[in-house]
């Protein structure tokens, strides 16, 4: 019996990949429990979703533990001022609102994370999800 070397790296890539994602979702829950959040999470409802551009690839990966949700970063995302200004109104919005907190992670003018606090309605979160993909989508052309 043959093995086809190509298909077996190609899984083994696969694989490597899914467990550093697995592994990012962990140490996130961790930093959620260190944080002291643990007494406000509502049952153990866990996702993690995906912004992907028009050609299916990751933007930024979604961990989503009500009430706490983080955007990272997968690729390298320069925001120009008005993105920037774009995000922040949409951001504040909610925070009046919603009462929601936020807090923006940037290296220079890279967008790197986007971690929102008290979120508590599943369509507050999709409306603030959908806001964000919008801006990334426009972001990378």
């Amino acid at each position: 019996m043959s093995v086809n070397t190509d298909e077996l790296k190609k899984f083994l890539e696969n694989k490597i990949a899914s467990l550093r994602k697995e592994l990012e979702f962990y140490e996130f829950l961790l930093s959620i429990i260190e944080s002291g959040y643990l007494p406000t999470i509502k049952g153990n409802k866990g996702s993690i979703e995906y912004i992907k551009n028009k050609r299916g690839e990751i933007l930024a990966e979604i961990y989503f533990t009500p009430p706490v949700a983080k955007f990272v970063i997968k690729n390298k995302i320069t925001l120009t001022k008005s993105y920037f200004s774009a995000l922040s109104k949409i951001l504040e919005s909610e925070k009046e609102l919603n009462k929601i907190d936020y807090t923006i992670e940037m290296d220079k003018n890279d967008l790197r994370e986007i971690i929102l606090k008290n979120i508590n309605s599943e369509i507050i979160y999709n409306k603030i999800k959908t806001g964000i993909q919008a801006i990334l989508e426009r972001a990378t052309g």
